[in-house]
């Protein structure tokens, strides 16, 4: 396949996941492993994982992973083609709608859509939670400390930083 062609499929698929991106693009994550891994087989589970936990522990924003993806299919081009196809729909729909939100703050059906769009976006994180513990847990070990972190981190009010820290000195531990 040529570098035209997967910059073509970049550019649509991305950019129709940035529209759908409410709550952010950790939303949207599941279809993104379903596209790049599952149907174009230009990831694995393993690296989806870690291009996630890279633009996680990165400084920036949460998107990163787009540009990680770009960069692992098509050079330094796919990763420009990458950021702008999931940054520049969602930033010109928020622009758009952003004004119009205001303009009609007090309008019953914009009070609907939130309290409709609130348990989506809940499902959708859920969601991208379940597919990356997917790519990630390949065995017993790191299933239960993903379980276990969850468990801790909805549990209490420990800064979840300090379970992940954890979490990399048991994996430290568990490979030597």
């Amino acid at each position: 396949m040529n570098q035209g062609s997967v910059l073509t499929q970049i550019t649509v698929h991305f950019a129709l996941l940035s529209i759908l991106s409410f709550g952010g693009v950790n939303v949207v994550l599941p279809d993104a492993h379903r596209f790049v891994v599952d149907t174009q087989h230009w990831l694995t589970d393993q690296q989806f994982a870690d291009f996630f936990a890279i633009a996680q522990a990165a400084p920036g924003p949460n998107f990163l992973i787009f540009a990680l993806i770009g960069w692992q299919v098509a050079g330094v081009l796919g990763a420009i083609t990458a950021t702008l196809a999931i940054v520049v729909p969602a930033g010109t729909l928020a622009f758009i709608v952003g004004g119009l939100w205001h303009r009609f703050r007090n309008a019953p059906w914009r009070r609907a859509m939130q309290v409709g769009l609130a348990p989506i976006t809940i499902g959708l994180v859920f969601s991208s939670a379940f597919v990356l513990s997917s790519a990630a847990d390949h065995d017993w070990v790191t299933f239960a400390v993903t379980a276990a972190t969850a468990v801790i981190a909805l549990g209490t009010k420990l800064n979840p930083l300090w379970l992940f820290a954890l979490a990399g000195v048991l994996g430290i531990f568990t490979m030597s």
